[in-house]
């Protein structure tokens, strides 16, 4: 609990500092877009932002993994249609042999 009024305590100084500058800005006709309201706007801005960024990543990621899994796929179909026409021959043999068999 002490830690947090430490915390807010800081916060405070540093926001009225701010605020004080931006006066002091203000005073002396060099701008008046210097106070906590202003940085509260740009931090949100940024966190959107940054929000964007990540679904971003996050859409190229799962592009990305798609694309995998079907090369994959398709990997695994092209092996296993050359392991069936590889065996083919043997298997047509392999037929004809049961059917010498079984008469």
């Amino acid at each position: 609990m002490k830690v947090n009024k430490n915390i807010n305590n800081l916060i405070e100084t540093a926001l009225s500092g701010l605020d004080n500058l931006g006066f002091q800005l203000d005073v002396m006709g060099i701008t008046s877009q210097v106070n906590r309201h202003t940085l509260i706007g740009y931090v949100m801005a940024e966190q959107k932002h940054l929000e964007g960024e990540l679904d971003s990543i996050k859409a190229r990621a799962v592009t990305l993994q798609v694309k995998v899994e079907r090369a994959v796929s398709g990997v695994e179909a092209l092996v296993n249609n050359g392991v069936d026409l590889a065996l083919k021959p043997a298997k047509s043999v392999a037929g004809t042999l049961k059917g010498f068999v079984g008469k």
